[in-house]
């Protein structure tokens, strides 16, 4: 859909593409291998500013807008979802402290991580039933004229390395999840990283818990703003996801497309086959209309306008289109699909983790039925 994109927003992509080639394909699979954190690809990304696509020039950001973020996102998917992933948390906290922080903790924080100077994290899942509610829930106290953070978050991403922390925590529990606010936290005493998990998919994208032990922390946004926060947080991270989501599925439409003009039985090559073409244009045509859904909730994103409904929507479609498509790729490339030795099964391992893993927003179909009539 090239033809709905201005022509800044193709060179994004075109310099996106470029940049995956150069620098993550030809060390993806190894990464897959490794689940070693890529330093240096980090550098690279800050190099290009590919770490600060949204924020605006005045902190040392490109601000290319939301919309060309999230078609990056999708090219840098396609090479290494982990890589991609990396960056999705911390452009999803950046995007946090330059939409509800005050001018200082701007000033402070988003030129040095538009730079690439430090990391940034957002930690909002916990283990209990839900954020703000169970024994590790994290709450906040206040003391003088901020608060300190006790409690425990699960399944962070870019822990360990994140120098930047924006954190969803309790500030009543007997309000639970109704008493949430979001603050901003800097990695010093008292936060401490637990082990790295082992993941299915998205190696190389460091993933641990992370405890607070009084740990200092600044209020982001207006007390009682929360929920709300929180709120445009999931969504946020749900388009981003999405756009994950796409780029992996292409990856794994285009292998598979390949390999079906490649391998040849009975004769002639299986994508002359009736079966195959089918499964075939069902992915290409449920890309196009994820990848449609997706550049639209992005552009709501850009120009300031309500887009919690339409992230809800790419959200749940992109979560059936991502497994749905991976099966069936696989189920084209038959045993070479299903080897550790070839890229499917990293792709279907990856499209898991872009679905479920950066954010909790598990249930979108009770937030569009409640909106419809």
């Amino acid at each position: 859909m090239s033809y709905l994109l201005t022509e800044e927003q193709q060179l994004i992509r075109n310099n996106a593409r470029d940049f995956a080639k150069e620098h993550l394909e030809p060390f993806a699979f190894e990464l897959d291998k490794t689940g070693r954190f890529p330093a240096q690809t980090i550098e690279h990304m800050a190099q290009h500013d590919l770490l600060s696509w949204f924020l605006p020039e005045e902190f040392g950001g490109a601000e290319v807008g939301y919309l060309s973020y999230v078609i990056g996102v999708e090219e840098l998917s396609r090479a290494s979802a982990a890589v991609a992933a990396i960056l999705v948390s911390h452009a999803s906290a950046a995007y946090a402290i330059n939409r509800w922080g005050s001018e200082q903790q701007k000033q402070q924080c988003l030129p040095m991580l538009a730079r690439g100077e430090k990391l940034a994290a957002l930690a909002i899942t916990e283990s209990g039933p839900a954020v703000g509610e169970g024994p590790k829930a994290v709450i906040a106290t206040k003391q003088g004229a901020g608060f300190v953070l006790n409690g425990e978050k699960t399944f962070v991403a870019n822990a360990g390395e994140a120098g930047v922390y924006v954190v969803v925590a309790c500030t009543d529990p007997a309000l639970g999840s109704k008493g949430l606010a979001a603050f901003l936290v800097h990695a010093i005493g008292g936060l401490q990283v637990g082990p790295k998990k082992r993941m299915m998919g998205l190696r190389g994208r460091p993933t641990a818990d992370v405890t607070f032990n009084n740990v200092p922390a600044e209020l982001l946004g207006s007390p009682g703003a929360g929920p709300s926060i929180c709120a445009e947080l999931l969504s946020i991270l749900a388009i981003a996801e999405a756009a994950q989501t796409v780029g992996v599925t292409s990856a794994a439409l285009e292998h598979a497309a390949k390999y079906s003009q490649q391998r040849v039985q009975f004769g002639r090559p299986i994508g002359a086959f009736e079966a195959i073409q089918t499964m075939l244009a069902e992915m290409a045509t449920n890309c196009h209309v994820a990848r449609c859904a997706l550049y639209h909730a992005a552009s709501l994103v850009e120009c300031d306008a309500s887009f919690s409904i339409e992230a809800a929507m790419v959200k749940m479609f992109s979560q059936r289109l991502g497994m749905n498509s991976l099966i069936d790729a696989v189920q084209i490339e038959g045993g070479y699909g299903y080897s550790e030795e070839m890229i499917m099964a990293k792709l279907f391992r990856d499209v898991s983790g872009t679905t479920i893993l950066e954010s909790p927003f598990e249930f979108p179909e009770q937030l569009i039925a409640a909106c419809i009539g």
